[in-house]
């Protein structure tokens, strides 16, 4: 009997170091489409504070909200959009920044920033720092639909549409290169190892995904990191209390939503694999793209128009905005139709 114990328990610890691994890679892919992709941090990967800070905030989130929806529900727009916004409100209670953004807002009701919260807390972060990651973390394991279709229809238009948006941030065409090129090789080497070295191909999501008493303990990691860096970053833009009970309202009526979409989702089977795999040939070829893009367009705003940077945010926003509502509107009317 003690052989074969020996080698259950390398079995398990294999199974563990796999799941383990994908969590990370999961982390990393939430921090490059939140982060790089808007030139919001450059170098993520490589510097002390986005390894002490982004990695753990963007994993935390991400492997919290991905259980939930994935262990009480089931993974369609609408949870994951929903589960999006508890990520992006984040911005509230860390960073401050739908109350009193570094950038000065455009518009406030009630103190609270209204463009901040459209764009910032209902656009992208649900999409870029959630729905977007776990999709590809789906193609790169069960191979579910989860990706919004225009993504997968057209790969290389949005990888280029990236591109343009990380240049609206970039400082210098320099910058823009070794931020998109130095992400882009790490997340295609993590991919590698995934694949082959992990053999992460055809695993199953779910299982991959934090236990129920693993998400106890990361709920906890991720309260205390809102403690400790809530209390550490810029203390003084939290605003009074009558401009926070909006914020209050907003998480109240999404985890009312929330929790609706998720009990209705249950009654839904998984989607079927769609048969589209990332492959790192097909990975590489759309992480060139991106870094072509990032670094022509920047070039652009840095030597022959340097309206474009601003033009390109104010466009984006723009587009957020009505993205924001069109998705929350659909969002909210599943969850509340029997």
């Amino acid at each position: 009997m003690r052989p074969i114990n020996i080698h259950m328990r390398q079995i398990t610890g294999g199974q563990g170091m796999q799941r383990y691994f994908f969590w990370f890679l999961l982390a990393s892919l939430s921090v490059f489409f939140a982060e790089v992709t808007v030139a919001s941090y450059l170098y993520p990967y490589f510097t002390p504070w986005g390894i002490i800070s982004l990695l753990p905030l963007y994993g935390l989130h991400t492997l919290v909200l991905a259980g939930v929806v994935y262990r009480f529900g089931k993974p369609r727009f609408e949870t994951l959009y929903l589960a999006g916004i508890l990520f992006g409100l984040y911005e509230a209670y860390i960073t401050k920044v739908v109350w009193n953004p570094e950038w000065g807002p455009f518009l406030k009701i009630g103190g609270v920033g209204i463009f901040e919260v459209l764009v910032v807390v209902l656009f992208w972060h649900p999409f870029m720092s959630f729905i977007i990651p776990v999709g590809v973390a789906e193609l790169l394991t069960s191979g579910r639909k989860i990706l919004p279709d225009i993504v997968l229809r057209h790969p290389y238009i949005t990888a280029a549409l990236l591109g343009i948006v990380e240049s609206s941030n970039a400082p210098t065409p320099l910058h823009s290169f070794l931020s998109t090129f130095s992400s882009s090789a790490f997340l295609i080497i993590l991919t590698y190892l995934w694949l082959e070295r992990f053999k992460g191909r055809s695993q199953d999501m779910r299982r991959l995904l934090p236990a129920s008493k693993e998400l106890k303990t990361l709920f906890i990691a991720l309260v205390a990191y809102y403690i400790i860096f809530g209390s550490l970053l810029r203390r003084e833009a939290l605003p009074e209390v009558s401009a926070q009970v909006p914020i209050w309202l907003i998480y109240a009526a999404t985890f009312s939503l929330l929790y609706r979409a998720l009990k209705k989702s249950q009654r839904e089977e998984y989607a079927a694999p769609i048969g589209c795999r990332l492959e790192l040939r097909r990975l590489t070829t759309l992480a060139g793209i991106f870094t072509l893009f990032a670094v022509i367009f920047t070039s652009i705003k840095t030597f022959v128009v340097p309206q474009l940077g601003a033009a390109t945010i104010m466009t984006l926003w723009a587009l957020g905005s009505v993205i924001a509502v069109v998705s929350l509107g659909k969002a909210a009317r599943w969850a509340l139709t029997p």
